[in-house]
């Protein structure tokens, strides 16, 4: 079964064509690794299938349902804003600069939106949110604040804030391009875990390391497009597509 289908996505900022005709399926409890070079749309790609930016051309279904898809004259017409609010609920998404509210504690940061969007009680929310960070190693920072966490510790509880909501579906947009490299390995840890659940995930990585070893399939985007895609070992160590090889030869080098 499809959680999500993308087919024929584009997207302009003005002049700039920044997706040009991408599409994309996901299957119930796959992890997809979207690798590529800086500004190949990666990013921009995620932030459309969460409705995050807006498609200009294209279909987005979410669980069977359409969050968006073209007119005959080819332009991009949304589901009523109920019905992809109610989408966006199913995506839970993290970031790469965390994006806690700075002004509550960590208890707090995994409650608001359940108790807020969901209507969950205040108990139910804090069972649920005190289980999350246990489970993400934390449970003993539920009374902190975000600036008294270290990147590795914040960016834990982003992905436990994302979990509380119950998601069909983790979106990470690069969540460990601001960690240095002893903070990385513990969210990748817990992204690890999460994918032994068989949790379906999209991440938009630079970590190559960490795609072959969790990732079902592995996309490689460069300027717009889906250059090359298949298993982690198709991919990443016996790339087909000039341009992968390029990319790939040019990141292990530099590690």
């Amino acid at each position: 079964m499809y959680v999500l289908q993308a087919n024929d996505i584009y997207k302009s900022f003005g002049q700039l064509k920044v997706l040009k005709g991408v599409s994309l399926e996901v299957k119930k409890g796959e992890v997809i690794a979207i690798i590529g070079p800086s500004g190949s749309g990666k990013s921009t790609l995620l932030r459309c299938l969460n409705r995050l930016e807006t498609i200009d051309r294209g279909t987005i279904t979410i669980t069977g349902e359409y969050m968006v898809k073209s007119e005959k004259d080819g332009r991009a017409v949304y589901s009523s804003e109920k019905d992809i609010t109610r989408l966006r609920r199913k995506m839970g998404m993290v970031f790469q600069n965390f994006n806690l509210f700075p002004h509550k504690s960590v208890l707090e940061n995994l409650m608001i939106a359940p108790m807020l969007v969901n209507q969950v009680s205040a108990d139910q929310a804090e069972e649920t949110a005190r289980n999350l960070l246990d489970k993400v190693g934390l449970a003993q920072k539920a009374n902190n604040y975000p600036f008294e966490l270290s990147g590795g510790q914040q960016q834990r509880v982003a992905i436990a804030r994302a979990l509380a909501m119950n998601p069909d579906i983790m979106c990470f947009d690069e969540p460990t391009s601001a960690l240095d490299p002893e903070l990385t390995g513990e969210v990748l840890r817990v992204m690890r875990d999460l994918a032994l659940e068989h949790m379906t995930m999209i991440v938009v990585t630079h970590e190559i390391g960490f795609a072959r070893e969790v990732a079902n399939r592995v996309i490689f985007m460069d300027e717009g497009l889906i250059v090359e895609q298949g298993t982690a070992s198709e991919v990443l160590l016996n790339p087909q597509q000039e341009r992968t090889q390029s990319f790939l030869s040019t990141v292990l080098m530099a590690r």
